[in-house]
């Protein structure tokens, strides 16, 4: 068999079998999904990186996960101002923290001008307490930040009092995982549902096995995830987010991939 067709049936079998596992999207609604960026990449200790560098490469991402701000709080204050237009998320731990780390945390992303705040490690340690998770919740929100919630199990943020169209849920590697097909249970995706119902906003993460490529990206995995989860917002890139190797997938290809869809 030549090697096209060789491809050909392997890329048949791969969305065969993504429709087989995966659920179906919600339907009777129009979705636009727009791209955004998980960055957890940013300058070492001798790094020349500079403030209009990083900026210059976020183009065309209407919203950025910051993972750098703790660490350089500077660095990141600038890139903000850089970039008005874009909505810049910081990143806090919720799980194998205190409460008053959390809260200085906050304080430090509102400071440098951070528009959200990305709660990692939802349902486990301290915000395995609803009633602390909750507190964290309204703290971000006192101080002015948007939440986005990196919850396995949604249910674990349903009764949370998150704001629509402005507070958001993040659905990390739940379809396409480092270039690997993955099975969500369907209680889960009918929690997601509820929350999208309330009008939530709802991140999705696809992640390929190494970097990926802007000239190869993945057609079938960026779809299946989009049709699946039935998001707002979808970011491709390797499963350590650019802290290995700096790379940044660019926005303008991820956009292109994202308006082929049609739902």
């Amino acid at each position: 068999m030549h090697r096209a067709g060789a491809l050909g049936l392997a890329l048949l079998a791969v969305l065969l079998a993504a429709a087989i596992l995966l659920p179906p999207a919600a339907t009777g609604s129009h979705k636009t999904v727009r791209p955004f960026l998980v960055y957890y990449g940013g300058p070492g200790p001798e790094s020349p990186a500079r403030p209009q560098t990083l900026a210059r490469r976020l183009q065309g991402y209407p919203v950025v996960v910051l993972g750098l701000a703790s660490a350089y709080p500077a660095f990141a204050a600038k890139v903000v101002r850089l970039m008005p237009h874009t909505t810049f998320y910081g990143y806090a731990d919720t799980g194998h923290v205190t409460f008053a780390h959390v809260a200085r945390r906050l304080e430090l992303l509102h400071r440098v001008g951070m528009q959200g705040v990305l709660l990692d490690e939802i349902g486990t340690g301290l915000s395995a307490s609803r009633a602390d998770l909750r507190r964290i919740v309204l703290l971000a929100q006192r101080d002015g930040l948007r939440v986005m919630l990196n919850a396995w199990d949604p249910s674990d943020v349903l009764s949370l009092p998150l704001r629509p169209r402005t507070d958001g849920v993040l659905c990390e590697n739940w379809v396409y995982s480092g270039g690997a097909w993955v099975q969500r249970d369907a209680a889960v995706y009918a929690a997601l549902r509820r929350l999208e119902r309330r009008h939530v906003l709802v991140f999705m993460i696809a992640t390929t096995k190494g970097v990926p490529s802007p000239a190869a990206p993945p057609a079938a995995g960026i779809s299946a995830t989009a049709r699946a989860v039935f998001g707002n917002y979808l970011s491709l890139s390797d499963p350590v987010y650019s802290a290995d190797n700096d790379a940044i997938f660019p926005a303008s290809t991820l956009r292109r991939q994202l308006r082929r869809l049609a739902f």
